[in-house]
């Protein structure tokens, strides 16, 4: 289960049927059982905007409140009076009950945006994020940032470049993954500097992980860079990723050929992988069928293929 500061908010808002935002005001639970346990619970809601589905100011969720042996993937959100989340829902009897019960909610700034009445719900839903980058509490400027990643909206883009720009270095760099997440490889020299210092921190790992997503033509001579700068073994896999499946450049063959022999296995058959790609030649395409065992066979065979005749052509 991604952590909720990742969530795919636009996933989760088309998955469902009914997406509103508000603040919780009670939480029943519906038995007195030990709270070391899960309880089943309902929390009611007041609703300061419905993206999708019902209209009604005042909202009963059910939900199950996590237990205190562990959660081990379910029952991952306990709703506390005055909260404000956003909650992805669908109507199961007289009460509304989330899509997921890790990740069907998710924590937010209560600062809304302007009422755009004729809007598509994400340009509402945006709306309402960025109106949240200018709240007074840091954590919730924080998740601001992440709920504008997560809706993945191009149109995001300039907000967070101002806020890469102008606040402190931690909301910094939950911009610049937001921004990642949106499609924007503009940010990629700014990932490429915080990348190089490692990838173990938060949000480096997920700057890290969000570069296999990246498909735009023009990043690919970043992607190199990148590639070639870091040291974080899941940095380098996820450009190299990015670069054999997804642009798939004539003009990185050559890259593809050094990678080769790199000391890290998941390197040089991410490379032969991106070398087939581009150059479609049958000594880099393992065969059909393959096993663990056919990759370093296929590997010498790659590699004599390139000294031999690949690295005579004109890869441009």
């Amino acid at each position: 289960m991604p952590p909720p500061s990742t969530a795919d908010v636009r996933a989760l808002a088309d998955q469902a049927p009914h997406v509103f935002r508000g603040q919780v005001m009670t939480v029943t639970p519906s038995s007195t059982t030990d709270r070391h346990f899960s309880i089943p619970s309902v929390a009611t809601i007041r609703v300061d905007r419905w993206y999708r589905g019902e209209d009604a100011p005042i909202v009963s969720l059910s939900f199950t409140t996590p237990s205190a042996f562990g959660i081990n993937g379910h029952n991952c959100i306990d709703f506390h009076p005055d909260d404000h989340w956003i909650v992805f829902a669908v109507k199961k009897g007289q009460h509304l009950e989330m899509i997921d019960d890790c990740i069907g909610a998710l924590a937010i700034s209560p600062l809304l945006g302007p009422n755009l009445k004729s809007a598509d719900w994400t340009v509402q839903m945006e709306a309402d994020f960025m109106a949240g980058l200018a709240d007074r509490n840091s954590g919730l400027r924080l998740l601001s940032i992440q709920r504008l990643g997560g809706l993945k909206l191009p149109s995001s883009r300039d907000p967070l470049h101002r806020v890469i720009a102008d606040r402190d270095e931690l909301e910094s760099k939950w911009a610049v993954y937001a921004a990642l997440r949106t499609g924007d490889v503009t940010v990629l020299p700014a990932a490429r500097r915080l990348l190089a210092a490692g990838e173990k921190s938060v949000p480096e790992n997920e700057i890290a992980l969000e570069l296999r997503n990246v498909s735009d033509p023009d990043a690919a001579e970043e992607l190199v860079a990148i590639l070639n700068s870091a040291a974080g073994e899941i940095t380098r896999q996820s450009a190299l990723s990015a670069l054999s499946e997804n642009l798939r450049d004539p003009k990185t063959a050559l890259v593809m050929a050094e990678l080769l022999s790199d000391e890290s296995a998941y390197i040089r058959y991410d490379a032969m992988y991106g070398l087939s790609n581009i150059t479609h030649e049958d000594a880099c395409t393992l065969p059909s069928g393959w096993s663990e065992q056919d990759i370093e066979p296929q590997l010498e065979r790659c590699r004599i293929w390139w000294q031999q005749t690949g690295r005579l052509k004109a890869w441009r």
